[in-house]
């Protein structure tokens, strides 16, 4: 059974501007609102008391009431901790070894990932890259490793990138030339870090593009202007990053594919400079 975000997401194209008035007060109160009644979330929107039960029925619920039992739901699995996923793993696992478990997982998981993403997706994304003026690499906490390397593989290609590591502060200096012909490229997973948001919002103020890679953030707001989005495994469970990495080198070889003449010879640029270094 799809999410709740997963809905959202799938469903977009069809919510009305009042539905995403509802939504966004869903969205900024994660704690308050899987206790609201469906006139609560109405009122606290300005919207008809029917209008809860309109936006649960076009995301697929039967009514209101069900589309609150998901939001609890979700919001007890977001009190787990670490520790508490790594119980639930092992109970999953029993008595097989831990590689074997982790093979299976991460087969079940890439498995999946073709489900949610296509190469034409990827190829809009490579296209986007390979045109902008500059590209800006975010991601925080185990993202801030698939943030380095995307960057560096982006440098290898001749793409001049910004890794936008370091403090809030850091972050506000490295994007004072963010331009419109610039683009954003985010990792982010399971919760949105404090500095996303400012982030999107800033980019969104000068014009430019951006592209979330994520599991679970279909509904931030304001939205990044594309979202690659795919679970990295059991939502309970342990996750890795073998999902988000799989997404990361299918960008860059879609970009090498379909822009060669850009790529190739910064790589045989690259090849030559090495030694020198060496």
């Amino acid at each position: 059974m799809p999410t709740f975000a997963e809905r959202v997401h799938e469903k977009s194209p069809l919510l009305t501007r009042g539905d995403r008035t509802l939504l966004h007060e869903l969205l900024e109160n994660p704690v308050e609102a899987p206790l609201w009644r469906g006139e609560d979330l109405a009122r606290r929107a300005g919207a008809h008391p029917a209008a809860a039960t309109r936006l649960a029925q076009r995301l697929g619920y039967d009514g209101y009431l069900q589309l609150r039992e998901e939001l609890r739901a979700e919001h007890n699995r977001r009190l787990t901790g670490s520790a508490d996923r790594f119980r639930s793993e092992q109970r999953e696992r029993g008595s097989q070894g831990p590689l074997s478990a982790l093979v299976d997982s991460e087969v079940r998981a890439l498995d999946m990932l073709v489900r949610h993403l296509d190469d034409d997706l990827l190829a809009e994304v490579a296209d986007e890259i390979a045109g902008a003026r500059r590209i800006f690499v975010f991601g925080r906490g185990n993202a801030s490793v698939l943030a380095e390397l995307m960057d560096r593989r982006l440098r290898r290609f001749g793409i001049t990138s910004v890794n936008l590591a370091g403090s809030g502060r850091d972050l506000a200096e490295r994007i004072l030339p963010l331009r419109e012909d610039d683009l954003v490229l985010a990792f982010a997973f399971r919760r949105a870090p404090r500095d996303l948001g400012p982030l999107l919002r800033h980019v969104g103020a000068v014009g430019a593009r951006s592209v979330l890679v994520t599991d679970s953030l279909h509904t931030l707001d304001p939205a990044p202007t594309t979202v690659l989005a795919a679970p990295r495994g059991d939502l309970d469970g342990f996750a890795s990053l073998t999902v988000p990495m799989a997404i990361s080198n299918a960008i860059v070889l879609a970009l090498a594919q379909r822009h060669p003449r850009l790529t190739l010879p910064a790589l045989d640029r690259l090849d030559d400079l090495l030694p020198v270094f060496d």
